[in-house]
């Protein structure tokens, strides 16, 4: 194997014999408690709390579960309640973004440690391997026994502490790494063992894109923004609070299934009825870090929880009007999302098609790749999907590089799909020309392409040609080409019980023994296939800011500012006798 060292940015896990240790970083939370009133400090006073989910891994197609409740620690042990429901919560459905749970009155005060409590009783766990095989994989504890119920608490590092008061805006950010939490044993039978594991930070992750669904309360044109009272995961009851979200000139719209920009989106928000439906997209507000700035907002119609099912997923075959969906999330207009591993996509042309060119969409436009969100009647006895509406979303290729001008791949996947899964058939004009996965033809435009190579792997994001109008096979908005060397890592590596010296702090990094260890290292954008090529032996410390943390077993999971606190403390668990079991 090749023997690489990756700089650390991150943070990493680590398990032990009598207690076991786990370090990891990176579903986040986004947690921003907004103290308000004013005067002096008086602990009966409240603040306000913003509660977001997100991310997730790449093995996996479905991860739902209930979380049942999470809630704030004080320095003086009481738990404070900041969820106002359990809900089933499918964490892969939250891959790019976070959602804003809700935003709660929170006594003020300090707090010093979060208190998860998870649910995996009805748990729908979906993996895939290497070649998109779907297995519905069972969860168990690290004694091999089915999960049901479990608690996780992050104590907060030092100078962490989450301070509620009248005068500022807190801010509190809780990841829960599928990655970091979850090995797959096995396939056949498909087994997952899991030990939750979270960090926290005090501030907001501004890079990600935020997402608020709710009920319109007001439109202000003049000020240019909305008022939305916060209705998240479909839920259609509950006091979830509301929140101010921003608008400008570049916001895009799309209200009852027409598609605007700017002014014109604004006031087509203005003509609905209050508690219409609202799904806001964009980022934390420059002007004040308690609102968002919306990029994109669906209202109405538009809406996919609105009074309709909806089918998530990406088209990886089509015969005239009727598309295969491989993988699919259904979520049924009454009742709770489920994974389905192949649904039929039906559409006429009475379906309307939006989210493309700001509507210069059509069925037509719908071809194999394209990630699409669809409303409609869905028929759980004939696995059929009948769609009033499609709205198309960005989709990510990957492939390594076979002609660099033009721009042509060799693809591995398709939206985190592997190609195998996929059939091009009738996407070229003629059979000859059908997109051809080993030789697939990009459209640049005017990117700059000059960098890239052959031989080069990178990450494409655009859209498929329109059906049966190939070549070209794909339209390319942005391209990654980074080089190999520095592609964004996530390292995930176990030992057995009866291991020693599994990992060694040696003048401040950490020397792993990875002759013992069952070792998987992902590069953003590579196969796994590539990565099991490389192996890790050593993770330093580049300098960056980042976050780190210790699973202590029993004992709760602390957080580190940086990395030198971190593999300090790490040096006194293995000076206690202490070994990393999981990293």
């Amino acid at each position: 194997m090749n023997k690489q060292t990756y700089q650390s940015e991150a943070g990493a896990l680590l398990s032990g014999f009598r207690r076991a240790m786990i370090l990891a970083l990176s579903i986040v939370l986004s947690l921003t408690l907004a103290a308000c009133g004013g005067g002096s400090v008086d602990t009966n006073l409240n603040g306000d709390l913003q509660l977001a989910i997100t991310d997730a891994e790449e093995d996996f197609l479905s991860y739902q579960i209930s979380l049942n409740s999470v809630s704030l620690k004080k320095t003086n042990g009481t738990l404070i309640e900041v969820m106002p429901v359990s809900t089933e919560i499918d964490f892969v459905q939250y891959q790019d973004l976070s959602e804003l749970f809700a935003v709660l009155s929170v006594p003020a005060g300090f707090y010093t440690s979060i208190v998860m409590h998870l649910d995996y009783s009805n748990a729908n766990i979906v993996i895939q391997n290497e070649s998109g095989e779907s297995f519905v994989a069972t969860a168990v504890n690290q004694d091999g026994e089915p999960l049901t119920q479990i608690s996780v608490e992050l104590s907060l590092g030092a100078g962490e502490v989450i301070h509620i008061s009248p005068f500022k805006t807190a801010q509190l950010t809780l990841d829960l790494d599928l990655a970091a939490s979850n090995t797959i044993e096995s396939y056949e039978p498909a087994i997952v063992s899991v030990e939750p594991f979270m960090i926290g930070t005090t501030f907001l992750d501004s890079d990600r894109e935020h997402r608020v669904r709710g009920l319109l309360s007001a439109v202000n044109n003049d000020e240019q923004h909305i008022t939305l009272n916060i209705r998240p995961m479909r839920l259609k009851h509950g006091q979830f609070g509301s929140l101010r979200v921003d608008v400008d000139a570049h916001t895009h719209y799309e209200v009852n299934g027409t598609e605007f920009e700017g002014e014109a989106g604004l006031a087509a928000l203005a003509e609905l009825e209050i508690n219409t439906p609202v799904v806001a997209y964009g980022s934390p507000s420059e002007e004040a870090d308690s609102r968002y700035l919306a990029t994109r907002i669906h209202a109405g119609d538009s809406v996919a929880w609105s009074e309709e099912d909806v089918l998530k997923g990406t088209i990886t075959a089509r015969s005239d009007n009727t598309i295969t969906i491989k993988g699919a999330v259904i979520e049924p207009e009454d009742g709770t999302a489920h994974f389905r591993q192949t649904v039929t996509l039906n559409v006429s042309d009475e379906t309307s098609v939006s989210g493309y060119r700001l509507g210069d969409a059509t069925i037509s436009t719908l071809s194999i790749g394209q990630q699409v969100l669809a409303l409609g009647n869905f028929d759980s006895t004939n696995n059929q999907f009948d769609a009033q509406h499609v709205r198309m979303k960005l989709n990510r290729i990957v492939g390594e590089v076979t002609q660099a001008l033009p721009l042509e791949l060799d693809l591995s996947h398709i939206n985190r799909r592997p190609v195998d899964i996929f059939d091009f058939s009738g996407t070229g004009s003629t059979e000859l020309e059908d997109a051809d996965p080993l030789n697939y033809q990009i459209e640049t435009g005017a990117l700059d392409t000059s960098s890239i190579e052959s031989g080069e792997w990178v990450q494409v994001r655009g859209y498929p040609t329109e059906f049966g109008m190939a070549p070209m096979d794909f339209t390319a908005l942005s391209i990654l080409d980074p080089d190999f060397s520095s592609h964004p890592a996530k390292l995930h590596s176990r030992w057995n019980d009866t291991g020693t010296n599994n990992v060694v702090v040696n003048e401040g990094a950490l020397e792993l023994n990875d002759d013992t260890a069952r070792m998987k290292l992902h590069l953003r954008g590579i196969p796994g296939s590539i990565a099991l090529e490389l192996n890790v032996e050593r993770i330093a410390n580049n300098g960056a800011p980042g976050r780190f943390a210790i699973l202590d077993r029993g004992h709760g999971i602390h957080v580190y500012r940086n990395f030198d606190d971190f593999t300090s403390a790490l040096a006194r668990y293995l000076a206690e006798g202490q070994e990393v079991l999981h990293l």
